[in-house]
């Protein structure tokens, strides 16, 4: 089984609505219930530690922004990992160095099926994936199909509003 192909144009939002299946969406206004959902980003080249949980391993600008919203609206949340499917925000798991265009179709496969699993486990069926550029998500989208799971897709938090309860 193959993902479909994301176009490299702004032709993104289509395609990944009626290819993939995701909601893509503009405000968090859009989901019914925030706190039924896994909220995710994808990883990052910089880890400052050789053990750690997401928030002390993968650092950059958006990063950042992203465990601010998620922690001030106390919202559960993992970061898609090229290792390891997604790494949840309680975990302390060890280092690695792999770069998402290394990976091949199949080990996305498997790395989607250990996202559902974990999820699942989790007591999540939905995950939300935030990442401000749709075309550099293209390998994070894989795993996100191969995991068959609802997917929500956004490329902005508003870090000024609070979820209301």
């Amino acid at each position: 089984m193959i993902p479909p192909r994301l176009p490299a144009s702004k032709k993104w939002r289509k395609a990944l609505e009626k290819d993939f299946g995701f909601t893509c969406i503009s405000s968090q206004n859009e989901i019914v219930d925030p706190y039924s959902v896994l909220w995710t980003t994808s990883c990052s080249k910089t880890k400052q530690k050789k053990v750690g949980t997401p928030k002390e391993f993968y650092r950059g600008r958006y990063h950042n922004s992203f465990y601010e919203y998620v922690e001030k609206n106390k919202l559960t949340y993992g970061i898609l990992s090229d290792k390891y499917g997604i790494h949840m925000f309680d975990e302390e798991l060890e280092y690695y160095d792999i770069h998402p265009h290394e990976l091949t179709m199949e080990k996305k496969e498997e790395l989607g099926n250990l996202l559902r699993k974990k999820a699942k486990k989790y007591g999540f069926e939905e995950i939300l994936f935030y990442y401000p550029s749709p075309l550099m998500s293209k390998p994070y989208f894989e795993i996100l199909w191969f995991s068959r799971l609802k997917v929500y897709y956004t490329t902005k938090l508003s870090l000024t509003r609070e979820i209301e309860p």
